[in-house]
């Protein structure tokens, strides 16, 4: 310390005027450099979810696009059906067998709900 102490008695040594500037501006860049590592400590844990986000989304794309490559290669394989009657009459006849026959399995399901009718009135008096 006592160097240190003459050296800075030694009025031989001569000062540059812009040192009391200069020391400063050091200071104030130290003082900035110290926030900006600060901030970059703040942002690690964003780094992180950005780099989770980074392993989520790549496999979420490629399954994106492997499920729209099938949707579409599975669309081209469908084919669309084609009129199966040329003669609007005959189409007439084929859609009244097809009502009836809905009609039938209509009536044979109301017939068994019908006969279950009284059965489930019996149940729900007794629950009550």
């Amino acid at each position: 310390m006592l160097d240190l102490d003459r050296i800075a008695s030694d009025e031989s040594i001569k000062v540059p005027s812009s040192l009391k500037h200069d020391i400063a501006v050091t200071a104030r860049a130290l003082e900035m450099s110290s926030r900006e590592d600060e901030v970059q400590a703040d942002s690690k844990p964003h780094r992180k979810y950005r780099k989770i986000l980074r392993m989520i989304s790549y496999p979420a794309a490629a399954v994106a696009i492997v499920t729209i490559g099938m949707r579409i290669s599975f669309q081209d394989s469908i084919t669309t059906p084609k009129d199966t009657f040329d003669d609007p009459k005959m189409a007439y006849m084929q859609m009244e067998q097809v009502f009836g026959f809905i009609s039938e399995k209509m009536n044979t399901g109301l017939e068994i709900a019908d006969a279950a009718e009284p059965v489930i009135d019996k149940t729900i008096k007794a629950l009550k």
